[in-house]
């Protein structure tokens, strides 16, 4: 039976408690005040109304099944055709500061440092996430989990999302470990699980579940485990070895 040498997370959700809510209006009206200072003048709404034009047109140009937008973009858009600015910093600092704005809290799930110790001791690590790399990449390393890990899939470089498997197929590749030899850790059986089984890896598991969740996902496909925390995802792992 062959032996497990890689782990993958989810990241939101699974790894960081993270809670957001890009609609805020106020959110807009903080942006429209920061761009006059870069002498771009738009309202909050009228920025608000823009940007998310801007989001649906790019999935709508998406030929993938399961597409992915790219904030950075979707900003560089609007202030470049209503403020008439090209500078690529503005709209990366745009994107940041709207994200901030947008933040409610972000934190540590209480058992992901311990358990990322204890996994880093035996395997590689990777994230697949569906994110946004301008705002994954700080996070991490605002969380200080940067360093567990060798590999970083994030859905916004690629322009496809989870369950989309080719998520997983370029986590593979790049710590050349096969399906078999890898397991996959995740909250959400429509993007996580669907994602894995697509993949066939070895293994995969659920956490951070409710009981209505549990009760509403089908019986195929099933998760090898589902586990109330990381912790217990790990001592699932550690004794059932492949």
């Amino acid at each position: 039976m062959t032996k497990l040498r890689a782990i993958f997370f989810d990241l939101y959700g699974t790894l960081i408690d993270i809670k957001t809510d890009e609609h805020r209006a106020d959110a807009f009206e903080a942006l429209s005040r920061f761009l006059e200072y870069r002498r771009v003048f738009i309202s909050g709404k009228e920025l608000k109304e823009l940007y998310f034009v801007e989001i649906n047109q790019q999935i709508a140009r998406s030929r993938e099944r399961h597409p992915e937008v790219d904030v950075a973009r979707a900003f560089d858009t609007v202030l470049r055709e209503r403020g008439r600015t090209t500078g690529r910093y503005l709209s990366m600092i745009t994107s940041q500061l709207y994200r901030s704005l947008t933040r409610d809290h972000l934190r540590l799930y209480e058992d992901t440092f311990w358990t990322l110790n204890e996994f880093k001791k035996r395997y590689r690590l990777g994230i697949v996430s569906d994110a946004q790399r301008i705002f994954c990449t700080p996070e991490l390393r605002t969380m200080r989990l940067e360093d567990f890990f060798d590999a970083l899939i994030i859905s916004s470089d690629y322009g496809f999302r989870k369950p989309d498997p080719r998520m997983l197929h370029i986590a593979l590749a790049m710590l050349d470990v096969q399906p078999a030899e890898a397991a996959y850790i995740g909250n959400s059986f429509e993007t996580d699980l669907l994602c894995a089984r697509g993949a066939n890896l070895a293994v995969v598991g659920l956490i951070r579940q409710t009981d209505a969740q549990k009760q509403s996902y089908p019986q195929d496909p099933a998760a090898d485990f589902v586990a109330t925390d990381l912790k217990e995802a790990f001592e699932w792992i550690r004794a059932n070895p492949k």
